[in-house]
Parts: structure tokens; C-alpha cells; sequence
């Protein structure tokens, strides 16, 4: 199979009879939207490549919005860009989207991918859009560089005030994955607030992704006596993170463990590295599988008959950043690449299954996270945090 793979999903429009005004006349379009993503490769940072979760999220997206289209007159053709694991491929995936003829792009999963890809995208004036990527800085990338979903400075700051407020630590140790520039990013956020909170960073201690023994890290931790750190930020993606915490665990260092969304959201591959463990912390999400809002049932009821599989997060963020695109291409004047820039930059307002989004200009999207209590193999939802508010001393799962 070729890097550059093909698939078209074709929504055939029934004949109908409506007044649209001349800007809007548009009947049996094809658009092409490019899905940049790892499609192929098992990495470091998941044990499960996250190709299908996010193409099956997109393709349940297009079926749920077949009115839509149809009504708009439009075909999309969805054409995938796989850069596997190789972050000089994410480069090259982003030249052949400026180079295709794609109108718009969907994907850059991690920091690190979108990172790369934004300044191509932005030069070439390709609107992209990342439903996961989190950085802090890709909001401020420049105009044809989208993001839905919130940032690692949100990130951190809650995970800093639930470790002071609920489980009462003041001195806190940092394991971070110095390759990674999510992971990077979210320490330095933990820390920011932490600090400002009247905490103390008493160990730092840097790991590569790619890295499988994790002694160093051990000794580290050891040689500072317990009382010097309550608790331990691994601010890693999932399958990196769960080695490091399985290798303190098996040393008999069991504090609370702190975690961003790069653990997931019901960590199938997290625990089947960890085990049967005495693991207590927080972490936190985009999203659930058993969250409550009608939304979010209908959406693992419909996803689960179709694919025969749980959603994960990664499907969930994809379906809804489908949603959020064909929403602007329904709006938008032109069906050309500035056309769906000028109609995605004037989305103020989008509710998914993730939540109220409200977009703000060069930065990152006001949106709700959930926290979720991280205890033996489980992760249950406890609450959803507004970025405008801090979180709350109780439980209340939506």
C-alpha cells in the first residue's frame, strides 16, 4: 500500500428543489480533504497505531452529516497522508498535502507532528486543523493553523491545583520525555502553577521516548528520601508513561501519579503495561466513554455498531473536528482552500460530543476538560473543569 493512500466516501445527493443564493450554487463538488496522520507504524508513545480510531472517527462524522452535505451539493473524497513514526516523514506528508488537491487538512495527532507540519501549512496557506495536538504555541502559528482542542498551559494548571488541592502535595517530581514537545510543554505548565501555588519541585528527571530502561529514573527517585516529594507528574504519552510509572512501581516507590490526556482516556494499552497494580493518581482527558450527555451515549452507541469497537479518545476528537470542517465547508463562499480558511476562522462557536468549544483568535480554544480519578487498572470520570474556573474539592461525574 502506498504511503499516499486514496479512499473516497461518496454522499450521493437526492434531487433537490431549494433556493440558494448564487454564491452558494454548488451541486455534485468533490472536495478533497487530506488525513495526515500515523496510519501504519506501532510507536513509542502508543502501543496501538492510531490510524484506525482516527479514520473511523472521521468516516462516522461524514455519515452523520450526509444531510448536510447533500444539501450543499458536495462529495468528499478523503485522501490520506501516512508519515508513520518518522518525524522527517510528517514534513514530507505535509509537502504532498500543499502539492494534492486538497482543500484542507485534518490530523497531526501529537504536538510534536503538528509542530512540524503548522509552518508548511501556514506558508502555503493550507488550512489544517489537529483535533488532539496541544502545544501551546500551536495556537499562535498563524492563520491557516487550527486547533479543538484545549492547550497544555490548561492542562497543566489543573493537574497543578488538583495535586495542591485534593491530594495535598507540596513537593512533587517531574519524569519527562525530553524528545517530546507535548510532554515538555506540559511540565513546564504543571510547574508554572504549581510553583505559583507555593509548591517545590524537588526532582527533575529527563527520559527519551524511544527509552525502555528506566533505572536511572529509579535511582533518581530513590535517592531523594520520600518525604522530599508527594507525588510524581509522568507528563508523557501512553505507552512511554506506562513504563516509566511500571518501573517505580516494581521498585516499591508508590506515590500518587500525575498524568495528562497523552495516558488516554480508558488506557487499554496503559494498563496492560502497568498490571494489576496499586496505582492511585489523577489524570486528565478530552473526554469518556461513560459520561452521561445524551451526545456522548448516542455517539459509542452509533460508533460501536458501526466499527464493532469502543471508541477511544482519538476517535471521539476526530469525529468532532470532522464535524467542526464540514461545518465551515457547508458556510463557506468557496469551496477553494482560502474559501474553508474564511469560513473556519469565523466559527466563534461548536458544540460536540467533547463539549462546548468557543475559539479564540491566536490562541487556544476555551473547552472543558475531564478529570479522571486513575485507580488500580480504571479510570473513571470525576468532573468536567471550565477554563474558567478552578477545579472543584468534590465529585461530580457528568
Amino acid at each position: 500500500m502506498n504511503k499516499l493512500q486514496r479512499f473516497s466516501i461518496i454522499l450521493f445527493a437526492a434531487t433537490l428543489s431549494f433556493n440558494v443564493n448564487a454564491s452558494d450554487a454548488v451541486a455534485n463538488q468533490d472536495v478533497h480533504i487530506g488525513l495526515a496522520s500515523n496510519f501504519t507504524e506501532v510507536s513509542s508513545s502508543s502501543s496501538n497505531p492510531y490510524g484506525d480510531y482516527f479514520r473511523d472517527g472521521v468516516r462516522l462524522a461524514i455519515t452523520d452529516a450526509k444531510p448536510q452535505l447533500d444539501k450543499r451539493g458536495i462529495h468528499i473524497i478523503l485522501d490520506e497522508f501516512d508519515y508513520g513514526t518518522n518525524q522527517v516523514k510528517v514534513l514530507d506528508a505535509a509537502n504532498k498535502a500543499v502539492a494534492s488537491h486538497v482543500i484542507g487538512v485534518l490530523g497531526y495527532n501529537f504536538s510534536s507532528h503538528a509542530l512540524l507540519a503548522a509552518p508548511i501549512h501556514q506558508a502555503a496557506k493550507l488550512p489544517m486543523l489537529t483535533p488532539s495536538a496541544t502545544a501551546d504555541r500551536i495556537g499562535r502559528m498563524g492563520a491557516y493553523v487550527h486547533t479543538a482542542c484545549f492547550d497544555n498551559a490548561f492542562m497543566g494548571k489543573t493537574l497543578a491545583q488538583i495535586a495542591w488541592t485534593r491530594l495535598k502535595v507540596r513537593k512533587a517530581a517531574i519524569v519527562t520525555a525530553a524528545d517530546c514537545a507535548y510532554c515538555v510543554d506540559l511540565a513546564q505548565g504543571f510547574e508554572r502553577e504549581f510553583v505559583a501555588l507555593g509548591g517545590e519541585i524537588t526532582v527533575r528527571k529527563n527520559v527519551l521516548e524511544s527509552d525502555k530502561d528506566f533505572s536511572p529514573v529509579v535511582d533518581a527517585l530513590k535517592r531523594n528520601p520520600s518525604k522530599n516529594y508527594d507525588a510524581i507528574l509522568v507528563p508523557n504519552q501512553e505507552l512511554n508513561a506506562a513504563l516509566i510509572i511500571s518501573a517505580i512501581l516494581k521498585a516499591g516507590i508508590n506515590k500518587p501519579f500525575l498524568g495528562g490526556d497523552g495516558w488516554g482516556d480508558v488506557g487499554d494499552e496503559f494498563f496492560s503495561v502497568i498490571g494489576d497494580s496499586k496505582l492511585t493518581g489523577y489524570s486528565v482527558s478530552h473526554w469518556h466513554p461513560d459520561l452521561k450527555s445524551s451526545r456522548s451515549k448516542k455517539f459509542v452507541k452509533a460508533f460501536q455498531k458501526q466499527f464493532g469497537k469502543k471508541p477511544n479518545d482519538t476517535a471521539v476528537l476526530a469525529y468532532d473536528s470532522m464535524l467542526l470542517m464540514i461545518d465551515a465547508l457547508s458556510h463557506a463562499k468557496q469551496l477553494t482552500r482560502q474559501g474553508l480558511e474564511d469560513a473556519l476562522s469565523a466559527i466563534k462557536e461548536f458544540d460536540g460530543v467533547t463539549g462546548h468549544t468557543t475559539f479564540v483568535a491566536g490562541g487556544a480554544p476555551l473547552k472543558s476538560l475531564t478529570l479522571l480519578s486513575v485507580k488500580n487498572t480504571k479510570f473513571t470520570p470525576l468532573e468536567m473543569i471550565n477554563p474558567m474556573r478552578s477545579p472543584s474539592g468534590g465529585n461530580k461525574h457528568d
